[in-house]
């Protein structure tokens, strides 16, 4: 989530104390680019503001991966026809961590299928979590490499 996008009545994911759950929540109150209070839009009560369990994933593989290996962002996008079909898991761990080295945390912008995507944006999706765009296959389809793996989605739909 950009410094910008964070203030007073926007919308960002956040764990909730009441639904013991990741839900999603409007900002009420921000310290510097921080939120500090939220409210579900669930179950409507107010908290301290709780990163999701995806987000301390992704701050955590953010730190592991700018310690191990600070460098340019890995190619990402089709395997060479020689290279086995599937990554192992580990290697897909291992190739999303390296993508996300030295990039900030909050750089993130939060998945809309609304909005044009171009290779190397980092999305948060609802579901799959942190990811970085890997391939743009048209006008309306993108690959992007999540922590378990890639997933093709929609891009650039206009209602």
């Amino acid at each position: 989530m950009s410094a910008d996008s964070v203030r007073p009545g926007a919308e960002v994911d956040a764990y909730c104390t009441s639904c013991k759950a990741d839900r999603r929540h409007r900002i009420i109150a921000v310290v510097g680019t921080t939120p500090k209070k939220v409210e579900c839009l669930s179950c409507k009560g107010h908290h301290l503001f709780r990163q999701t369990e995806a987000q301390k994933a992704a701050k955590a593989a953010h730190k592991r991966a700018s310690k191990s290996e600070v460098g340019t962002t890995p190619r990402l996008g089709r395997s060479a026809p020689s290279a086995p079909k599937r990554r192992t898991e580990e290697d897909l761990v291992a190739l999303w961590e390296k993508a996300i080295a030295g990039r900030a945390f909050d750089s993130f912008k939060p998945y809309r299928i609304t909005i044009p995507l171009v290779k190397g944006d980092l999305i948060r999706h609802t579901k799959f979590g942190e990811g970085v765009v890997a391939e743009v296959v048209d006008a309306n389809k993108c690959e992007i490499l999540f922590k378990d793996g890639v997933k093709m989605l929609a891009h650039s739909i206009q209602a």
